[in-house]
């Protein structure tokens, strides 16, 4: 299709509001500091958690662009820009971590050598969780994050003016082993910054739950910002309800395939009783903390699963995008409730360091995107598979 134009999002807008938002994010976190100052232990609890939650978006971004190359998905070309531009936004993140190195001893139980020195089961995984190692670990996830994420972000931006079908070829064969990077990373990334947490516990589908919802939150946010964009009057003629109704069927299978992989973990877990496996479910179910679990088997599964499954709910833009919004504010939840009965055993605490620290990471994570996307066109305007793209029609 030689004749369809690239759309670029407005210079002067975007940048105004870059600015703005890297204003208010600075405000916001010098705000925040007081908090560190006043409770530290609290403050570096509620920042992991908000930044695994800004984390799992661009994961879970990483691996949309990896399976649509990977299953040579036609459908998935106009909106692919979208998560590739998530997906690069993992050097931001890496930037965002860059704090939690200095909370190591507040955040994790692993780090007191004179707690190692007198458990049995912590020496034993010495090897593995201590500080030089763990720092190593997580410079490798990064550099590794940003090389494959820069690889396929530079060619697909690339093909926008060569329109060379070989670049599309090149990024379909690196997704076959890209994927399983991936794969072997984050799950060891999110051992290493969640599980540890609690060191005595253990779960062989820990990396499979933190995926599953990094893949939802992804395709929330995809739907989120696709609509926003169209409000602005961009991607109108390109992205339609028929690509809206897929992403929404995937973001339905995904927060079933989530839903499966919580409760089979809980399910073994409780049937297996044993003492190190049971000590994470004691904590996440003591107080309040069993409302938040049981608000979450309500808000994550069952609501979205009764009112969200037909085709109508799908193709309805606002119900799309409502349902969209729901399920990030669910991910945000779930990450909490995985993160924070570890500073809190009794239960839940909200504290308006939680609000500060979240909207200052969000506002960086907002406007280093919208710094990306100013640079490139809002979709691949001259993929060999365009066209078919554009023509997509659900059966």
């Amino acid at each position: 299709m030689d004749s369809l134009k690239a759309e670029y999002l407005d210079e002067k807008s975007a940048s105004r509001l870059f600015s703005r938002l890297f204003l208010f994010g600075i405000t916001i976190l010098l705000i925040s500091l007081y908090f560190l100052v006043d409770n530290k232990k609290h403050f570096f609890f509620s920042y992991l958690t908000s930044f695994s939650f800004y984390l799992s978006v661009s994961l879970g971004s990483f691996f949309l662009v990896l399976i649509f190359y990977l299953t040579r998905a036609g459908w998935s070309v106009v909106i692919r820009r979208i998560p590739e531009v998530f997906m690069k936004n993992i050097t931001t993140v890496a930037i965002l971590f860059l704090p939690i190195l200095f909370g190591l001893h507040e955040l994790y139980h692993w780090t007191h050598a004179e707690e190692v020195a007198h458990d049995a089961l912590l020496q034993a995984k010495e090897p593995y969780l201590n500080i030089p190692f763990f720092i190593i670990r997580c410079t490798f996830f990064f550099a590794i994050w940003i090389w494959l994420s820069r690889k396929f972000f530079n060619k697909s931006v690339q093909q926008d003016t060569s329109g060379d079908s070989k670049l599309t070829i090149a990024l379909q064969n690196m997704s076959t082993y890209g994927i399983l990077i991936y794969a072997l990373t984050l799950t060891f990334s999110s051992i290493d910054w969640l599980m540890s947490l609690t060191p005595h516990w253990f779960s062989t589908i820990f990396g499979v739950y933190f995926f599953a919802g990094s893949v939802v939150a992804a395709l929330a946010v995809t739907i989120i910002t696709i609509s926003m964009l169209q409000r602005k009057g961009y991607l109108i003629a390109i992205v339609t309800k028929e690509h809206f109704h897929d992403l929404g069927k995937l973001l339905y299978g995904f927060n079933v395939f989530w839903a499966y992989i919580a409760f089979s973990q809980y399910f073994l877990i409780w049937y297996a009783n044993i003492p190190e496996e049971t000590e994470f479910f004691i904590h996440h179910f003591t107080g309040s903390w069993k409302t938040v679990g049981i608000f979450l088997t309500i808000g994550h599964f069952a609501i979205p699963f009764v009112f969200f499954m037909s085709r109508h709910m799908k193709r309805n833009l606002k119900i799309n995008v409502g349902f969209s919004i729901w399920l990030l504010i669910m991910h945000y939840v779930d990450l909490y409730w995985l993160i924070m009965p570890t500073y809190d055993h009794h239960g839940i605490h909200i504290s308006i360091i939680d609000a500060l620290i979240f909207s200052g990471l969000g506002c960086f994570y907002i406007a280093a995107l919208i710094k990306i996307l100013t640079k490139v066109s809002l979709f691949p305007v001259k993929d060999p598979r365009i066209e078919e793209s554009m023509s997509f029609v659900n059966h």
